[in-house]
């Protein structure tokens, strides 16, 4: 559906110039809800509005449903656009417009009559849930459901792709996720292709199928969601999930760890859980099977979409050869294990 390639984008100012977006490729398919995220200013804003060029890239190939949207006329490009809609972070609503008005704003611009601005309109508000709402102006709604306006709007000249700046960022929490659920629902009943922009990883985790990590106008990881959530192989990507899973090891512990092994001392380990394995009693069958003593310092089980995945961070302690055995054991479980370090028995309770 949409297909980036060897995208560039270079700003020109008083300082020189400056690298917005830095040789991107990426594909997205049909019906994807993809999610870009970055902190602020790693280009992630640039990147979507080279989607509809609304910035034009310095160099590469953006490609929609086929097209090459680098090649249009302004005149092309204008009418590529309407399958393209788009929601902001400030919603952009026209204040002296009711709601029903401004979700038919784009049909009167584009020459339909009022009868059936309105016959497609009104729909709309049904699917975003705000029919009781048609006749009311913005400063008499929430921020939420000035949110569901603006999707509506981008959905009146029915796109093949909404495209969504940083939409839940001005949002409270409870709202986020109302937001949320309902591109979800939209994305079902329509089949519509979204990409998401955020600096917030429980943005992508709760609706997004795969995932870009952007820094420095470089894109650094990409994959489905469930395998960058779960085993990240950037920095960037590992520092936004910390934010949202507790896997950290405590202070008083870490700096205690050693990286080589610790003469008659204990392993500290964290040990990932993903789908049915979440069930499986691993800790018990660990004791039964070694003479080894697990203190559990931390963990939790959560969901990605609809797989649970849970973490746990355990520490070993007896003989060396048990602690040993027993490692060998969870490596051959089906979970992924991750030796943290080891300690000096007794000095982790000490501390």
């Amino acid at each position: 559906m949409i297909m980036l390639t060897g995208l560039q984008k270079i700003y020109h100012g008083g300082t020189g110039a400056v690298k917005a977006i830095d040789n991107v490729s990426l594909e997205i398919e049909q019906g994807e809800i993809f999610g870009i995220i970055g902190k602020s200013g790693a280009g992630k804003s640039t990147l979507i509005r080279c989607i509809n060029l609304l910035e034009r890239p310095t160099a590469g190939r953006v490609l929609v449903d086929g097209q090459d949207m680098t090649s249009l006329s302004e005149v092309e490009l204008r009418e590529a656009r309407k399958s393209m809609g788009m929601i902001f972070q400030h919603f952009n609503l026209l204040s002296s417009r009711t709601v029903l008005g401004n979700v038919a704003f784009p049909l009167e611009i584009a020459g339909i009559s009022r009868t059936e601005r309105e016959k497609k309109a009104v729909p709309l508000l049904e699917l975003v849930g705000l029919t009781d709402k048609k006749d009311v102006y913005p400063a008499q709604l929430s921020g939420g459901q000035k949110q569901r306006v603006g999707i509506a709007r981008a959905l009146a000249s029915q796109p093949k792709v909404l495209l969504c700046d940083e939409a839940t960022s001005a949002l409270d929490p409870q709202t986020t996720e109302s937001i949320l659920a309902l591109l979800k629902d939209i994305n079902i009943k329509l089949g519509l292709t979204i990409v998401l922009i955020t600096h917030e990883m429980h943005v992508i985790k709760a609706i997004c199928d795969k995932v870009a990590v952007i820094e420095g106008g470089q894109l650094v990881e990409t994959g489905k969601v469930f395998d960058v959530f779960t085993n990240p192989q950037s920095a960037t990507a590992q520092d936004f999930i910390k934010a949202v899973v507790n896997n950290k090891v405590p202070d008083t512990l870490a700096a205690l760890l050693s990286d080589a092994p610790v003469a008659g001392g204990n392993l500290v380990m964290r040990l990932s859980f993903f789908g049915d394995a979440t069930n499986e009693p691993v800790i018990a069958g660990l004791i039964r099977r070694f003479a080894v003593d697990v203190n559990i310092i931390s963990g939790n089980i959560d969901h990605l979409q609809d797989t649970p995945y849970g973490t746990l961070l355990i520490e070993l302690s007896g003989k060396d050869e048990d602690i040993q055995n027993a490692l060998i054991y969870l490596q051959d479980l089906d979970l992924r294990t991750e030796v943290i370090g080891y300690v000096a028995r007794h000095a982790h309770a000490a501390g």
